[in-house]
């Protein structure tokens, strides 16, 4: 009985050992290629869409800077001959006067500066970690003078976020 034992042992050993496959390695030694990690370029691209989605439109160039003062002999009008100081001092009776206070939207001088939003925040955040690689491999579709050497593009978020890409030339 111990030798029908052994036999069923050493036949199911064998069978095992054939339907396992050789190693394709067997002294054999690989190098292994050292491959650089592409970024997540699709996700990094949804969570800036996620985040700079909530901003409101608002169309047109960012504001420029506030215009010069004027100067000490300039009264400040329309250059026709006549002093402006009337207009400075009429008021309307429609409740939109020109006083400090009142919601004017006239700069007087001196900027304001501006706080970011938390949306403008979140946006700022998300497209700083946006890989340059991702943004050039989006942007070599835009015509040719755009996508030469070198070239670095600028992305103003609100008036307190500026993120810089720099791409080194067609991919």
């Amino acid at each position: 009985m111990k030798r029908v034992e052994i036999f069923n042992l050493l036949a199911t050993a064998l069978t095992l050992l054939a339907i396992v496959p050789k190693t394709e390695c067997e002294g054999e030694v690989r190098p292994i290629a050292q491959i650089n990690p592409r970024p997540l370029c699709p996700s990094q691209f949804a969570l800036v869409n996620y985040a700079c989605g909530r901003l409101p439109f608002r169309p047109g160039a960012p504001p420029g800077p506030p215009p010069a003062p004027p100067s000490p002999d300039d009264d400040g009008g329309d250059d026709d001959g006549g002093n402006d100081e009337g207009h400075r001092n009429h008021h309307h009776d429609n409740g939109h006067g020109h006083g400090h206070g009142q919601g004017h939207s006239r700069r007087h001088g001196h900027r304001h500066r501006r706080h970011q939003t938390q949306e403008e925040e979140n946006c700022c955040r998300w497209a700083r970690e946006v890989d340059s690689q991702c943004v050039c491999e989006l942007l070599v579709r835009l015509p040719p003078f755009l996508v030469r050497p070198l070239h670095i593009y600028k992305l103003t978020i609100g008036e307190d976020c500026e993120i810089t890409y720099s791409c080194g030339g067609p991919i």
